[in-house]
């Protein structure tokens, strides 16, 4: 295969994350988007020289389609990744893989029946210098792992579906969703949960009664207890995390410091290039295509099985909120 011809299907916020992270992957790249609002759809295509297919439908019968990036809303993506799949496409979905366990069951079972790669939205996973803090704590260098805590700082939602329980899921399901996958890759499976949080600020929350702020505690089986905040309305767009063993520590923070510091005398002054949106999206999208051209053997990404347990934790962190209670996994 001499590239990897993939389609967007979404021409929202997340959709122009990924089609920015193409300009920088090689061996494949974006020739075509669709989205319900045509406006949308017409001028992601104008900044990102796509052509704009009339429909989902469209892209499923595009012989010059290799892949489809599904970047729609949440409560879609288990529907459009079984449909993907059965048409013969190789599938990236953004988190989450569905809103329910059985629809998540159903993209597995999907999964499980196809050569196609499906790979889920988990940046994490490719974001310095987790893959290499992962790395650290598999390898024993901090002796027993006892404790993890995180600050997770998503953006304002830009719709008012995020906010639906039954369309986006709220903060903890569409956004904490990542760091739910990160701490079970690092510290193994849960056992109970535990969860404190509201509608504290946002109007769409409120309307909805899902979360805008939360506060998640996760025992998982191996004993290492997480605590993990997670908020809406902070604005920082980025996250903090510790760990911490029986032999020492690790700790990141894409808030306030990242590997460099640039100067602007003309321009904005201090900035940094941000590992988690200029490197993130990149490499995942980067690992993605090679998996599809066979270059890499996709140990490194989520499962759909993977991805279903970062559901089922966070669906039970949801659980634990509304009835206010612990919930055992």
């Amino acid at each position: 295969m001499s590239g990897v011809n993939v389609a967007l299907v979404g021409a929202g916020r997340i959709a122009r994350v990924h089609a920015n992270a193409y300009r920088h992957v090689s061996r494949g790249g974006l020739v075509a988007c669709t989205d319900p609002h045509a406006e949308a759809a017409a001028a992601l295509a104008r900044d990102f020289d796509l052509k704009v297919a009339p429909d989902f439908d469209a892209l499923l019968a595009d012989e010059s389609v290799d892949a489809l990036l599904i970047a729609s809303p949440n409560a879609v993506h288990a529907d459009q990744t079984v449909a993907a799949l059965a048409a013969g496409k190789h599938v990236f979905c953004q988190k989450p893989i569905a809103l329910t366990l059985a629809d998540a069951d159903r993209v597995v079972a999907a999964a499980e029946g196809t050569d196609r790669v499906l790979q889920h939205g988990f940046m994490l996973r490719f974001t310095p210098p987790l893959p290499q803090l992962r790395d650290r704590v598999a390898g024993g260098e901090l002796g027993e792992m006892i404790a993890s805590r995180a600050a997770v700082f998503g953006w304002e939602p830009t719709n008012d579906w995020f906010y639906d329980p039954a369309q986006g899921g709220g903060v903890i399901l569409d956004t904490l969703v990542h760091f739910a996958d990160l701490v079970l890759w690092l510290f193994g499976p849960a056992a109970s949960v535990h969860t404190e949080g509201g509608a504290y600020v946002l109007e769409g929350a409120k309307r909805h009664n899902s979360p805008d702020n939360a506060t998640v505690t996760v025992r998982h089986v191996s004993g290492v207890v997480t605590s993990m905040y997670v908020t809406w309305t902070a604005g920082h767009g980025n996250f903090t995390f510790e760990v911490y063993g029986s032999d020492g520590s690790a700790a990141v923070d894409l808030v306030r410091s990242q590997v460099m510091r640039t100067f602007d005398r003309g321009g904005s002054g201090w900035g940094y290039p941000d590992m988690l949106w200029d490197y993130g999206y990149q490499g995942e999208q980067q690992y993605f295509v090679d998996r599809v051209a066979g270059r890499e053997p996709g140990d490194r990404a989520a499962t759909p099985a993977q991805a279903r347990d970062a559901l089922a934790l966070v669906l039970a962190a949801q659980q634990a909120l509304d009835q206010r209670r612990a919930v055992v996994l």
